[in-house]
């Protein structure tokens, strides 16, 4: 078998966000070469935690953020999927938590690397929220390898993961994105004899409310080639496990892999491929009874780029400047009673090829760094300059130049400049094709649908936009630059719905609709689509009940009766009844007050001494005296849900459309199998998991309201906002200025993700969860 030492070079691939951090250091306290990493009170382990704005602002094992677990079983928050040790471990460190409140944690281990482990193998699964944030503020996990003053080793010396939807090799549980095991091993072996801080940190969201860990452990393995005799004139060849490829120079991937054996000697070298795409070379000779005798060290120096063939080594073409360590340990595969014969190379690879960036415009010459390239054609090229050096490696001069056209300003920004709110606008640069850079910059209330990078941006308006809204647009390129700017007009538009009912046999004509007569019995959706004076959509829905209209007669027995007595009546006809209340004046009216005593006075009458408001009319049923009324007052910005992951709330209906949902007139009932639900997230209470229900008096008889019930109080806020006015409530806002007065929450379920909410507007929407504040709540109650 033999030793060879590794030289990593960047091949490609994004790094994700973990901190695995490895700082060189010449400190004179001697570590550990491979310390047992579960051991968190061991010397050289620093244990430290903070917030995400800094991870070390604190040091200290804290329990539960710094945890070691040897007990076998699932993590919940995978639904079960991800065991809590991998197999083969008997212990792991579990940095981080389930909490929330935008938490961080560290672990740093200090330890000098052993010549004859020099692969550092860490095992590691990760669990992340993905409330899809901003990706600064989202939960991570970094690992990094840094030297003494903070600068990463290579670009190869990081790994950095990052909560979102779709990571390659993570798996999803609702909005839990979790890594199962995996093995990433990274080669230490330029650093033999040199202490290093190896260090992981966790990260939860940046704004608060959801978390991040990981688990892991760790450990220290030889680069060691191992060889076997197969016979029949093969030998097998095994690199270190752990890496997810190699690449031998027998054109072969697996590991092991076999070779015929040479009697001159033969020569293995394997491109051993890590976990963030970089790559190293083990190299190794193997012969029976050629080769070395003796332990050798050579120095030699190759140019960038170039192979080495030389004193035993058989390199493939070196990319990473500096000096490098490569060691071929000889053994002689028929003589398992062979010393080692160790090759130490010390491999310095000098600078051959330098890269040089410029631009000029269309119609002028290149001339400087040694080119001469006459008024080159608008766009990108390469061009290389060659020039020898004695003594020296040749240079090779690579001209990066950018060509481009000459920077114009538009006159303005193109679009439209009066503008409807909810509709979307398109906004261009025009001639952009010449132009390196483009940058919009959009006010507040303004929806950016396609981001603020583009020669267009793709917007719509809302009622919190400023008017007049200001767009704004800066460009570049190589030969100007400049900005312009829009004002543009945003007008509203209006989206009513409206339920009304009437008798079948009759026209209708109220709120902007002229129906014909309407001789069918049921319910009936009819659409207005109209525009404002402005220019608008104003759109109205009318859900409309129509129901028979029997033909009435009626007949008193006995037909004469005196003061004082009674008599009986009937109706008479298809369809006829008698309904007592419809011999008297309603006595309650959409806008009256509810008291505190279950009493009911009228706005016109009010002040009334000894009676205290507590609710407003907007609902009153065919008896004339019972309905709903609203409270005085609101609560602002709440989760319906604020699980994570987000439930189906059991014996809950579910309705799976808005117009389904439309029907849904039992907030009572749905407010309290929701506060019946238990919490699945051990840190929260019921209140807590379900702040929208909880939020209202439901002891006092208040619930939250079901979406037709809300619908229909929609409908009255023009009627019952005098009344709330008039006892000090909380109005509706009819026209929000702000992002938390567009919505309220109703208690109906439409699945496990999502509930419906209501705009100011009438519109039905459906979610659980909002990354900032949320819909309000508006309790109501039966009178």
């Amino acid at each position: 078998m033999f030793f060879c030492n590794c030289q990593s070079n960047l091949i490609a691939g994004s790094m994700k966000r973990l901190l695995f951090l490895i700082v060189l250091s010449s400190a004179l306290a001697v570590y550990a070469q491979c310390p047992d990493f579960t051991n968190l009170t061991g010397a050289g382990v620093t244990c430290q935690y903070g917030s995400v704005t800094n991870p070390f602002q604190h040091t200290g094992l804290v329990p539960g953020r710094h945890s070691v677990i040897t007990q076998q079983g699932t993590d919940p928050n995978t639904g079960g999927q991800l065991p809590l040790l991998p197999p083969g471990e008997s212990a792991v460190v579990k940095l981080g938590n389930e909490n929330v409140g935008s938490e961080a944690e560290a672990i740093t281990y200090d330890i000098t690397v052993d010549a004859d482990n020099p692969i550092l193998q860490v095992n590691f699964a990760v669990v992340f929220q993905d409330p899809s944030h901003p990706y600064d503020v989202q939960p991570h996990f970094l690992m990094r390898v840094l030297n003494i003053a903070g600068e990463l080793i290579d670009s190869c010396a990081q790994y950095n993961v990052t909560a979102a939807y779709g990571i390659e090799g993570f798996q999803s549980y609702h909005s839990v994105r979790f890594l199962p095991w995996k093995k990433m091993s990274i080669s230490l072996a330029d650093y033999i004899g040199q202490q290093v801080k190896l260090q992981f940190v966790t990260y939860d969201c940046g704004w608060q409310g959801h978390y991040g860990y990981a688990y892991f452990t760790a450990t220290c393995i030889s680069n060691k080639l191992t060889v076997n005799n197969i016979g029949g004139g093969q030998i097998a060849v095994s690199a270190p496990d752990g890496f997810p490829n190699y690449n031998w120079d027998n054109h072969t991937y697996t590991n092991p892999t076999t070779y015929p054996l040479d009697p001159a000697g033969t020569s293995v070298n394997c491109l051993v491929v890590t976990n963030v795409n970089c790559y190293f070379t083990l190299s190794g000779l193997f012969a029976t009874g050629v080769g070395p005798t003796t332990s050798q060290v050579y120095y030699d120096t190759i140019c960038e780029g170039d192979s080495y063939h030389q004193h035993y080594f058989n390199l493939p073409p070196q990319q990473s400047l500096g000096t490098h360590i490569y060691r071929n340990v000889y053994l002689d595969p028929s003589n398992p009673n062979a010393q080692e014969v160790i090759i130490t190379l010390y491999l310095t690879i000098l600078k051959k090829f330098y890269h040089i960036y410029d631009h000029i415009c269309v119609g002028t010459n290149y001339e400087a760094n040694g080119f001469n390239i006459p008024q080159p054609q608008a766009g990108k090229r390469l061009d290389t300059l060659y020039l020898p050096r004695a003594g020296l490696c040749d240079s090779a001069v690579v001209l990066h130049l950018s060509v481009s056209y000459p920077f114009v300003l538009p006159e303005t920004i193109s679009g439209e400049t009066v503008v409807c709110d909810g509709e979307e606008f398109i906004y261009a640069w025009p001639g952009a094709e010449v132009l390196d850079t483009i940058l919009w910059s959009l006010p507040a209330g303004v929806a950016n649908m396609s981001g603020q990078w583009g020669p267009s941006v793709r917007v719509y308006f809302t009622p919190e936009t400023p008017n007049p809204a200001v767009i704004s647009v800066s460009a570049v390129n190589g030969c100007g630059s400049g900005s312009l700017s829009l004002s543009v007009t945003h007008n509203p538009s209006y989206h009513l719905f409206i339920r009304d009912t009437l008798c079948s046999g009759n026209e209708y004509q109220e709120h902007g609709f002229y129906l014909a007569r309407q001789d069918s019995v049921g319910v009936f959706t009819f659409t207005a689509e109209n525009t404002t004076q402005l220019g608008c959509d104003s759109t109205s829905i009318l859900e409309l009940l129509v129901v028979h209209n029997p033909e009435l007669t009626t007949l008193a027995q006995p037909m004469e009766i005196c003061p004082g007595d009674s008599t009986a009546i009937h109706a008479m006809g298809s369809n006829s009844g008698i309904d007592n209340h419809v011999l008297y004046p309603l006595t309650v009216a959409i806008g009256d007050i509810l008291c505190t005593d279950s009493s009911i006075v009228k706005p016109s009458d009010w002040p009334v001494a000894g009676k205290t408001a507590m609710g407003i009319v907007f609902y009153v049923d065919n008896t004339g005296e019972h309905g709903w009324a609203v409270s005085l007052e609101e609560y602002s910005e709440l989760q319906w849900c604020d699980l994570w992951p987000t439930v189906d709330i059991a014996n809950l209906p579910n309705f799976s459309t808005s117009w389904d949902a439309m029907f849904d007139l039992d907030g009572y009932s749905n407010t309290q199998i929701i506060r019946n639900e238990p919490s699945t997230n051990w840190w929260l209470n019921q209140q807590q998991a379900f702040p929208a229900a909880w939020a209202v008096d439901f002891d006092h008889g208040w619930y939250l309201p079901a979406l037709g019930q809300l619908r229909i109080l929609y409908g009255t806020w023009g009627l019952i906002n005098p009344s709330l006015q008039l006892v000090g409530g909380t109005l509706f806002d009819m026209n929000p200025t702000s992002l938390s007065g567009l919505y309220y929450w109703s208690s109906t379920e439409e699945n496990d993700f999502r509930a419906y909410y209501i705009s100011y507007k009438g519109e039905i929407w459906s979610n659980k969860q909002f990354a900032n504040g949320g819909p309000k709540v508006r309790g109501i109650r039966n009178f």
